[in-house]
């Protein structure tokens, strides 16, 4: 009781139930990632067997058609679509089963914020999260997850994993017809439902973060990355630190599970661990190693790109469009057996036997180069024609192939250019920087963090605002509102210091509505700043007052250019 007494005076009512919330997530979360993992493993292994059985290996295209019609139905019936507008302006559709599942989490974990589409709907809040599915999706994205690994797809499970845990994290708050029918019934539930339940859109996000990075650190091992990697996918230039304490809770319940049921712990352990040495030779090399998979990460992109769009383009039905990617991605792989003569998850599968046998030293220089381009075709067809697969542990293996052609170009040991290989690679393809550092921390021990760091600014210098996921491009001072349209903050220069919105005409040269105002200083120099919404069309701005402006991203862009230009007044004009 005395200890009860203690931690209810440390923390405040909300913190309270936020911890408990975190714990019970984190638990959910463990063994749903726990069961698919294994689901995924088994189902892989049990399919490879069967092929390598047969006398044949053309039979791996057995499977893998089966998988594709099995995810069409998926795509095609009973699931959610959200469109988004990408940063080269096309409009997509998001199928909820399909794709990089960590794309969907993040629209979902933006969907309780104040958006246009759902003031003019008439839906604000956790109400619009809750009209979404939560433990429905998770459990068709386990599925579709299961169908597309298991039968041989290319690709991670992290991202699809991600999506899991943030459903099942916003499930666990969602009122339900019948849960509130018992409910009412039972004075004690009521109270407890009252505690549990919340219509804070911040209370949610929180447990949204604490059930990914309890997903994360499920499958990775690695407790501090997972919650760096929640908090910095949804938050890249502004670290919310309030939430990362819940984040870390949610992780470090899942990473506690994982040690009591036993088996392996990190996703990567190889079998002799080398101190990395101080050289400049070394470091020299990390130089280069930096702008190789900078240059693997660009190309990595750019072909995700050119595939989306031919797919975009092609208009193919669901059926075509997963029996293609899945055709595709088998071809690639029977062409690797034949070059290398090694198993077909060379290319099929999540990739992780091939990164445990390149950190061991026993992957040749032809193998690396084979793996390297024939794992990145097959993942972007798998991915790109609607597979249930994430980039997370592909964008790992990309990085521990080159790192192990140029150790054998070099003549150095595999390990020590492919563990700083790794941050290099999260950094280039999923650009989370902190996690990655700590990934390879956790995983690798803190002898490897003066490499990491070294190629983290390195790859962070050649690769800049390289991103695969839509949410991590926008500005900080803008956010898209409904597909081709935003609110964007921009502020007052000093040529439009006394003057007037009237004298601005925004509306009338750009078609842009300025709908709010952050004052810097109150204007009669006693009273406080203000954050005004709808100003007064005369009111005088001053320097360093900021702007909220409303309309078509277009228009954004070429009102931000006419600021950036702007002198003088006339300049304006």
């Amino acid at each position: 009781m005395r200890l009860t007494r203690f931690f209810a005076a440390l923390l405040s009512p909300t913190e309270q139930r936020l911890v408990t919330r975190s714990i019970v997530i984190g638990a959910l979360v463990w063994a749903a990632v726990h069961t698919l993992k294994f689901a995924v493993n088994w189902t892989f292994e049990s399919v490879q067997l069967w092929v390598e059985s047969t006398e044949s290996l053309l039979w791996v295209l057995a499977p893998l058609v089966v998988g594709a019609l099995v995810m069409a139905a998926f795509a095609r019936y009973g699931v959610s679509v959200l469109n988004y507008r990408s940063s080269d302006g096309h409009i997509h559709k998001l199928v909820d089963v399909r794709g990089d599942g960590l794309e969907r989490a993040i629209a979902l974990y933006y969907s309780s914020e104040p958006a246009l589409e759902q003031t003019l709907l008439g839906d604000e809040g956790v109400n619009v999260r809750w009209q979404l599915p939560t433990w429905s999706l998770a459990l068709r994205k386990a599925l579709a997850t299961l169908v597309t690994l298991g039968t041989g797809g290319s690709g991670g499970l992290e991202a699809s994993v991600t999506l899991i845990g943030e459903s099942l994290a916003a499930g666990l708050f969602k009122p339900r017809r019948a849960r509130l029918g018992k409910i009412r019934h039972s004075p004690l539930a009521q109270k407890l439902w009252r505690w549990w339940s919340s219509s804070n859109p911040d209370e949610l996000q929180t447990a949204q973060l604490a059930g990914i990075a309890a997903a994360i650190s499920a499958l990775l091992g690695a407790p501090f990355a997972a919650a760096f990697f929640a908090i910095e996918v949804m938050y890249r230039r502004r670290p919310v630190i309030e939430k990362l304490i819940f984040a870390l809770i949610g992780a470090l319940v899942a990473y506690l599970l994982n040690l009591v049921v036993g088996g392996q712990q990190r996703v990567f352990e190889p079998i002799t661990l080398l101190r990395p040495p101080i050289t400049t030779a070394y470091y020299l090399l990390l130089v280069l190693l930096s702008f190789s998979i900078a240059m693997t990460g660009i190309l990595f992109e750019y072909l995700r790109e050119r595939i989306v769009d031919f797919y975009r383009i092609a208009k193919f039905n669901d059926w075509q469009r997963h029996l293609s990617g899945a055709l595709l991605a088998g071809t690639i792989a029977l062409v690797a057996v034949a070059l290398t003569g090694e198993p077909l998850d060379l290319i099929l599968g999540t990739g992780d036997r091939m990164v445990e046998a390149a950190l061991d030293g026993q992957v040749t220089l032809q193998i690396a180069i084979v793996a390297l381009f024939g794992k990145m075709l097959a993942t972007t067809l798998t991915i790109g024609s609607g597979g249930s697969a994430g980039l997370l542990v592909p964008s790992l293996f990309f990085g521990t192939m080159t790192a192990t052609a140029l150790s054998h170009l070099f003549g150095y040991p595999p390990i020590l250019l492919i563990v700083p290989a790794m941050t290099a690679s999260l950094v280039s393809i999923v650009n989370v920087p902190l996690a990655a550092t700590l990934f390879v921390v956790e995983i690798f021990g803190s002898t490897y963090l003066l490499p990491a760091m070294v190629v983290l600014v390195l790859t962070l210098i050649f690769t800049h605002d390289t991103s695969i996921y839509r949410t991590q491009r926008e500005e900080y001072q803008g956010r898209q509102l409904i597909p081709g349209y935003s609110t964007r903050r921009v502020l007052v220069p000093p040529a439009w210091h006394g003057r007037t919105i009237v004298d601005l005409q925004i509306r009338a040269r750009f078609g842009l509505n300025v709908i709010g105002l952050l004052e810097k200083h109150a204007l009669d120099g006693h009273s406080p700043p203000e954050a005004v919404l709808n100003p007064l069309v005369d009111h005088p701005l001053q320097t360093g007052d900021s702007l909220i402006l409303l309309g078509r991203d277009q228009a954004l862009d070429a009102f931000d250019e006419s600021v950036a230009e702007l002198t003088t007044m006339e300049d304006w004009k």
